[in-house]
């Protein structure tokens, strides 16, 4: 199946695959509202950015470059604009990423040593024989528990997802840019 999502790109003479992309003009590849910002300080289009992101994804640990077409001639300085425009809008994106993956594991952390504490409460409390104890102790312990499944599954099901992110960005941001005109 890998192959034949691979077989959808051009490949170059490197034997790397190469992501299309088309515009008419270099503007066209960021949002409109922020007219006043340089180049580099500009969002990318949602549908470029979720473009890249899709086609990173989909074919994987293969190398490729981004080799974007124009119909309007785009100078040399532009192109550069371009290039250190995708570079720092993914970099962005990679340090948000990163942010979360921080807060997800110091959350998990957090989760790890509730729940060790109410476990230790729950056994400890669980030789005593009267009901308000023993209520206590029982109450502990599934709190404990759910407390300790709460830090797996943060790190075992939230953070390796953004970790993934994570490469995708990365990827993105260092990925060589070709640059070409439309020829009609």
């Amino acid at each position: 199946m890998k192959n034949s999502i691979t077989n959808r790109y051009d490949k170059n003479s490197n034997d790397e695959l190469v992501i299309n992309i088309s515009a008419s003009k270099v503007e066209d590849l960021f949002e409109d509202y922020d007219k006043k910002s340089t180049f580099i300080k500009k969002d990318l289009k949602e549908s470029l950015e979720k473009y890249l992101i899709e086609s990173v994804e989909e074919i994987g640990e293969h190398p490729f470059i981004i080799k974007f077409y124009f119909d309007e001639i785009s100078n040399e300085e532009s192109n550069q604009k371009v290039q250190n425009s995708i570079k720092d809008y993914f970099e962005y994106l990679q340090y948000w990423e990163h942010k979360k993956m921080t807060v997800q594991i110091k959350n998990s952390f957090i989760f790890l040593l509730v729940g060790f504490i109410f476990v230790s409460i729950s056994f400890n409390l669980a030789e005593n024989e009267e009901f308000f104890f023993r209520l206590i102790s029982e109450g502990s312990m599934v709190a404990g528990w759910v407390s300790l499944w709460e830090a797996l599954a943060t790190i075992l099901i939230k953070w390796l997802p953004l970790r993934n992110k994570l490469k995708i960005f990365r990827n993105i941001s260092t990925a060589k840019i070709e640059f070409n005109q439309i020829k009609e």
